[in-house]
């Protein structure tokens, strides 16, 4: 079943669904939000809207940590799974078909190191066992930086291949991945570093303690998995060993620095 399929069937709160906000014609969700959505992505649905009036939308997607998935247990990240219901969200994925391709891209709100967690959710999704495991050639991850940025990759998203349009992306973003690497670590340490501000501040205590642990999480997938899809480091560097490739990817992902699920818990 192709991407578009897949996401028009998931119910949103207005129908009982559980896994999203809203999923439906972006048109209809621009109405709904002139007084509520950040500025910047506003901006950008709206551009997205004027180039396909047939476009749709799933806002706040939920997803799981899947137990089964090989790269979620080496990365030894056991707070993620102490986590009840779907507790990754996935903030916007804008959606469409023309022709016989149908394609999608996730957008999240843009900040100096966002693009992280765009390709955290895209491998989150994408992984084996989710239910867009079948649909990482359809699925593109970028951020809300600006209206022309979105619109170039959009305006390829169905004539170019979802892997060259994302790499293109990664490029924009990080030189190499030891530049990637360190800024998910400097991101990871930065999140630990406003973690007890954040928690004094939110009303509810619960949810900011998941949303804290699946930042950690996704910085932690973004920098195994990124590492593992990377040709060069297993050719150059580990000689073809998948191994040697693998375990150097788990010592990168050991790096990344978070705060325990119980010792958030007790700094209530």
């Amino acid at each position: 079943m192709a991407i578009y399929q897949i996401l028009e069937e998931i119910k949103d709160v207005r129908k009982e669904g559980e896994l999203c906000d809203f999923n439906g014609y972006l048109e209809d969700y621009l109405e709904m939000i002139e007084s509520s959505e950040d500025q910047p992505m506003k901006e950008i649905l709206h551009a997205l809207f004027e180039e396909d009036h047939d476009l749709k939308i799933c806002v706040n997607l939920r997803a799981d940590i899947n137990r089964q998935v090989i790269s979620n247990q080496i990365i030894r990240y056991k707070d993620a799974f102490k986590l009840q219901g779907h507790p990754v969200i996935c903030p916007v994925i804008v959606y469409g078909k023309q022709e016989d391709a149908e394609r999608a891209l996730i957008l999240v709100k843009h900040s100096d190191r966002s693009y992280l967690y765009a390709k955290g959710l895209y491998y989150t999704l994408t992984e084996p066992y989710s239910f867009l495991a079948d649909c990482k050639n359809e699925l593109v991850a970028v951020t809300a930086e600006s209206v022309d940025g979105v619109l170039a990759t959009f305006r390829k998203l169905f004539s170019v291949k979802a892997g060259a349009l994302q790499r293109e992306a990664d490029r924009n973003r990080f030189s190499n991945y030891e530049q990637l690497k360190k800024d998910a670590l400097d991101e990871a340490e930065a999140v630990k570093e406003n973690a007890e501000t954040e928690l004094r501040d939110a009303e509810d205590k619960e949810a900011m303690i998941y949303s804290l642990v699946v930042r950690w999480f996704l910085l932690k997938k973004v920098v195994y998995v990124q590492y593992m899809v990377n040709k060069d480091m297993l050719q150059n560097v580990h000689e073809g060993n998948i191994k040697k490739q693998r375990n150097q990817a788990k010592i990168n992902a050991d790096e990344i620095p978070f705060i325990s699920y119980s010792e958030l818990w007790r700094s209530i």
